[in-house]
């Protein structure tokens, strides 16, 4: 495996995304089911502080809305806000039977939430476009979640869920990245050192 320099990052995000984007829609819904029942036959979500991403329609990412209807017995959930006069994402629990509306990026997010901390969740569960044998991963390059590993508390699992399989190369790990614990795809969950 050949390491991915930095200046090669956007032409690796845009050749991942443009490889989602050409999944049909029954390939997404079925990789996303396997994501599904993989990662509840790989975790055990009981008792554990969940933070889940919600999907952008337009993006075919995993839709993690199947995660959120198996947890939907629990008391709170997690996920991130973006709040406009802070110019900040923020950590917020919510009922999982609340309703939903359009945010930033058209991010879904509960509309009756309250504020919480990032070091409370015990599981967050990541997007991503592409991601390696080391456990690096590569988004929509807009640090959203940088920002967001970096607040978490050490034991924190940190499990990305991808429609696609591992990289053949390698990428490039700077200073502030922060690697993921596990990724699951449909096929296989992937183990990082």
């Amino acid at each position: 495996m050949a390491a991915i320099s930095n200046g090669n990052k956007n032409q690796l995000r845009k050749n991942a995304f443009l490889k989602r984007i050409k999944l049909n829609n029954e390939i997404v819904d079925l990789r996303s089911q396997k994501i599904t029942e993989q990662l509840f036959q790989n975790f055990n979500f009981d008792h554990q502080k969940t933070h889940l991403f919600y999907p952008i329609d337009d993006n075919k990412e995993v839709d993690t809305w199947k995660i959120h209807n198996r947890l939907k017995n629990k008391k709170s959930l997690f996920t991130s806000v973006y709040c406009n006069n802070l110019k900040k994402w923020e950590c917020v629990s919510f009922s999982p039977l609340t309703s939903f509306k359009k945010g930033i990026y058209k991010i879904p997010f509960p509309e009756n939430n309250q504020k919480d901390h990032y070091k409370k969740i015990d599981i967050i569960i990541i997007p991503l476009l592409i991601f390696d044998i080391r456990g690096n991963r590569i988004g929509y390059g807009k640090g959203i979640y940088d920002k967001i590993l970096f607040s978490l508390n050490k034991n924190c699992i940190k499990i990305g869920v991808s429609l696609l399989e591992c990289s053949d190369q390698l990428i490039d790990f700077q200073k502030h990245d922060i690697p993921l614990d596990y990724c699951q795809t449909s096929t296989v969950l992937h183990r990082f050192e």
